[in-house]
């Protein structure tokens, strides 16, 4: 039974919770956000064709970022025995991509979107558009995808080496990313891209705080000593 008045039960169970929802928020975005690796113009009239679907999408992203924020603190805490240092590596990675992929990117989404409205300069928008691509000050932004994709995949290494929940759900993750990362790169077709690696990503991350969930709180709360007396080592404790 929940006991949400409790400390202890309240940060595990809406770490749990966060866990399953900031990756299916995450995935919705991706899956269906109406993107463009067109010009300017051809960016402007994709947005104006879903200007629903577009901003729906921008909503959903940034739900995920911050659901993503707790449940990053619930993967440390997963992980306080062993990938420890793993863990923490994947923390500093994922929370970086967050702000720069996700909080930030929403903002110009947002920008894109109100510049597809109806009775905006759709040239000097486009022309805008144009100029500021090609500007290196938005690196970080686009590198904020990266930073976040390998703090995922840590993380994924982390929860395996901790031997918390179900086995194969660290791998799950780790891999649901790797698939996304090499289909982009071998030139599959982002939709069947995203679905495929989403899909394994989600179902690991979800498993994990499906677990988070179940778990005792004596069990929540107990030292990383108890837990490595407890269980066997499948991996260096780092």
């Amino acid at each position: 039974m929940l006991k949400l008045w409790d400390p202890t039960n309240f940060r595990r169970t809406l770490g749990g919770v966060c866990l399953i929802l900031a990756p299916i928020f995450f995935a919705i975005a991706e899956i269906t956000y109406p993107a463009s690796d067109g010009n300017g113009a051809a960016q402007l009239d994709v947005a104006a064709r879903n200007h629903d679907v577009m901003l729906a999408d921008i909503y959903f992203g940034i739900a995920s970022a911050i659901l993503f924020i707790p449940a990053v603190f619930v993967l440390l805490h997963v992980t306080r025995a062993r990938g420890v240092v793993l863990g923490h590596i994947a923390a500093i990675l994922t929370m970086v991509g967050l702000c720069l992929a996700h909080l930030a990117l929403g903002g110009l989404q947002f920008m894109l979107w109100a510049m597809a409205a109806p009775g905006v300069d759709r040239q000097a928008m486009a022309s805008f558009i144009d100029k500021t691509q090609q500007n290196p000050a938005g690196l970080p932004l686009v590198l904020g995808h990266e930073l976040f994709a390998f703090g995922v995949i840590l993380f994924g290494i982390a929860i395996w080496r901790s031997g918390f929940g179900y086995r194969w759900a660290g791998p799950a993750i780790a891999i649901g990313v790797v698939i996304d990362i090499v289909g982009g790169t071998v030139g599959v077709p982002d939709p069947w891209i995203s679905i495929v690696s989403d899909t394994i990503f989600v179902t690991g991350l979800a498993a994990v705080g499906l677990k988070v969930l179940l778990t005792s709180d004596a069990e929540w709360t107990a030292s990383p000593a108890t837990i490595r007396s407890a269980k066997p080592a499948v991996a260096p404790a780092f």
